[in-house]
């Protein structure tokens, strides 16, 4: 046996449809609009994963985080909000802003290096989200804290609102999860915490992260009550999500989820994920893959018919195709943008980010950034 073998997850979780689509737990109770599109959900966000890698590769944007293996977690808990609620993501939830409407044109010219002005001024928003998503944070766990804040606000105000929030099994270890957590504990916050644990952070195993038994154990010592999830069964996921969603509805506080899933492809398009992992760990999580299993389970139900599959991707990838081409009519933004409304922007900003743009402006230059730019007239 291989070491990853030994060291995979245990499947002591809940779970209604096995990796073959049988049905062995309790289904919960959505009607077959939401589970198509549940489905259409994914498979847009697979076929979106698959566009954004390829214009990645020709160079149109920077770079890119696949949800690929993973959207069950993000669209099965997403799907359990209401309209009013809030969603902070970190930057593999392209499932969940789906599910709630997303404008995909939007997000693809921001990838590309449109900044929000000028895409908000060549392609507004016609129509707001049920659910209010934040932008997509970068900075680890940080979000956490911010949505049970998010939470405490909509407490103080009597709405029956809930916030959501999402973390990878390697963020866990920052502290501001537990500082989130601890407070949402004490404060009975009505915010619900989603653990997206995909077994690797960048090239950390999980195993290696935490000497605990299961991410989901780490809500005991706060005080949250929680549940660990297959995270690649989106029924499983949207029962427990809407369990937790309904309690913290009701006044009884925060929640936390445990979603067991697998990463399938690389961290980011700057990693290389074969120096790390064997191609038979991969294997073993492709016959798990949330969206076969999906298919499969609507396919014998009826919800999908013979032929229904190849239709809705098909469709989706005209869908996708007719967002790009909105986004190309984007402008990209002025590069110097990026050094606007930093902290202390009244007082001229640092030392060091004005030296970072005038290497900017000498790299424009066509000069030599390391052995033209003097640094003149920093001070």
């Amino acid at each position: 046996m291989s070491q990853w073998q030994e060291q995979r997850p245990s499947e002591e979780f809940y779970r209604v449809l096995d990796p073959d689509g049988n049905v062995v737990g309790e289904v919960p109770d959505v009607d077959e609009e939401t589970l198509t599109r549940m489905y259409r959900t994914m498979v847009t966000s697979r076929e979106f994963d698959e566009k954004a890698l390829r214009m990645q590769r020709r160079g149109e944007v920077s770079i890119v985080a696949r949800a690929t293996g993973e959207e069950a977690v993000s669209c099965g808990s997403a799907a359990a909000l209401e309209e009013g609620d809030w969603c902070f993501p970190s930057y593999r939830q392209t499932p969940a802003a789906l599910y709630w409407g997303a404008d995909m044109a939007r997000a693809i010219a921001g990838m590309m290096g449109a900044e929000p002005e000028t895409v908000d001024e060549h392609l507004p928003v016609e129509e707001e989200p049920p659910v209010s998503f934040t932008p997509v944070y970068v900075p680890l766990a940080v979000n956490v804290t911010n949505a049970v804040g998010s939470a405490m606000v909509d407490r103080f105000r009597g709405t029956d609102a809930v916030t959501m929030s999402y973390i990878g099994d390697g963020s866990t270890s920052q502290g501001d999860f537990h500082e989130a957590l601890n407070f949402a504990g004490v404060f009975d916050a009505p915010a619900v915490t989603v653990c997206q644990n995909n077994q690797w952070a960048i090239s950390v195993p999980a195993h290696r992260q935490t000497a605990a038994e299961t991410f989901a154990q780490k809500a005991v010592a706060h005080g949250v009550p929680y549940d660990r999830v297959d995270g690649n069964d989106v029924l499983a996921v949207y029962a427990k999500a809407k369990e937790h969603c309904e309690r913290a509805r009701n006044g009884e506080g925060a929640g936390y989820i445990e979603a067991v899933t697998y990463r399938m492809v690389e961290h980011n398009t700057a990693d290389e994920e074969s120096v790390y992992r064997d191609a038979d760990e991969r294997e073993y999580w492709e016959d798990k893959d949330p969206i076969d299993r999906l298919e499969t389970f609507l396919l014998r139900t009826g919800v999908l018919e013979e032929g229904d599959p190849e239709r809705i991707r098909e469709e989706v990838r005209d869908e996708i195709q007719d967002a790009v081409d909105e986004a190309r009519d984007v402008p990209v933004s002025d590069p110097e943008t990026m050094f606007e409304h930093h902290l202390h922007e009244e007082s001229g900003g640092s030392w060091t980010r004005e030296h970072q743009r005038q290497e900017l402006r000498a790299e424009r230059n066509g000069e030599n950034p390391f052995t033209d730019f003097t640094g003149e007239g920093l001070e």
